[in-house]
């Protein structure tokens, strides 16, 4: 009896593989979203086309599952990797830790229908596991979005789990295990893996070079956790480049009413006091070639405005939203309203 619960505990390096895995999961889930909102500008749509990726951000929990292979590891790695991205600024907030904890859940659910591992029921609870962030965000914060698109976003989320979730996630186990990086806590319920060409290893290193070395630039060149949250710096085709401090200009202070109208969230009228932004822009003198300005957030996430349509429109506000600085933009879609904004960049 004492031989069998010590089995289905824990060990020391279970634990540590887990933090692990969590924290690099945690730190990665940033720039994943990053790559989501590259894609959502490929296809021209402000939201949606990102879920394409999605699988990767639970590769995680599906290799605590299969390294350690017990029940509790996926939802363990979950748990913790929501944790590291919400206390290390993630975009989502504490709406992450359920994301994660629910992510973590369906992988161990879905790998322990089984006792024998493999390849198609990997993939089946990656599948689940990364679809089942749609219907999270669809209960807290979609608003009027039609059932069909919902629906569409969950299936390219689906075969993203199923790819770059679980096929990645068993394809990158049997390459740590294969160069004796790692060994599995315990091989029971394994099944016989043939030999893999040197081409599908390489094919496999390559893309988790590719993704940790993209993590890097991502984090060193693009994201900036540490900008001062009610600044932001004013740069390019300006005669007068300077840094915007929000306490600054409290006097040039203004109220909108306005609604905010997304493809995904609705926000009733309400007064917004902020800055508006031609007065900003006016300070800093534009030059004559300047014609776009864009919008940047600390995660590297943009939105380009016409510098014309900027002058036409002096509702157009810098406001803080729970002491961070927000574009307030009456008129356009709500994918215009940046959050956590950092850069003005004038081109």
């Amino acid at each position: 009896m004492g031989d069998e619960a010590s089995r289905q505990r824990f060990g020391v390096r279970d634990l540590v593989l887990i933090a692990l895995l969590a924290a690099a999961g945690g730190v990665l889930s940033t720039y994943i979203g990053y790559l989501g909102n590259l894609i959502n500008r490929l296809f021209g749509v402000p939201f949606g086309a990102g879920q394409l990726i999605a699988g990767l951000h639970i590769v995680w929990a599906l290799l605590a599952r299969l390294l350690i292979g017990r029940f509790g590891s996926g939802t363990l790695t979950g748990v913790l990797k929501g944790a590291v991205e919400f206390f290390s600024g993630g975009t989502h907030g504490a709406v992450v830790l359920i994301i994660s904890l629910i992510e973590g859940l369906l992988v161990d659910l879905g790998m322990g229908i089984l006792k024998r591992r493999s390849l198609a029921l990997t993939m089946l609870a990656g599948a689940v596991a990364s679809a089942s962030n749609v219907f999270v965000f669809q209960a807290i914060y979609f608003s009027g979005v039609s059932v069909n698109f919902v629906l569409v976003m969950a299936g390219l989320s689906l075969v993203s789990g199923a790819i770059f979730g679980g096929y990645l996630s068993w394809d990158v186990e049997q390459l740590l295990v294969a160069s004796r990086i790692v060994r599995r806590t315990s091989a029971t319920g394994t099944t016989r893996t043939k030999r893999r060409s040197r081409l599908r290893y390489a094919t496999t290193l390559v893309l988790v070079l590719a993704l940790l070395g993209g993590g890097v630039y991502y984090y060193v060149n693009v994201y900036d956790p540490f900008a001062p949250p009610d600044e932001a710096s004013i740069e390019g085709a300006v005669d007068r480049p300077q840094d915007f401090r929000y306490d600054d200009w409290r006097t040039a202070e203004q109220t909108v009413r306005t609604e905010m109208q997304g493809s995904v969230s609705y926000i009733p009228p309400r007064d917004y006091t902020g800055i508006p932004l031609m007065q900003i822009l006016d300070r800093v003198r534009p030059r004559s070639e300047a014609t776009t300005l864009r919008v940047i957030a600390d995660d590297g996430y943009e939105a380009a405005f016409d510098l014309a349509e900027i002058r036409s429109n002096p509702d157009l506000l810098l406001t803080l939203d729970e002491e961070r600085l927000r574009l307030v933009a009456p008129g356009y879609e709500g994918s215009f309203w940046v959050q956590r904004v950092t850069r003005l960049v004038l081109e």
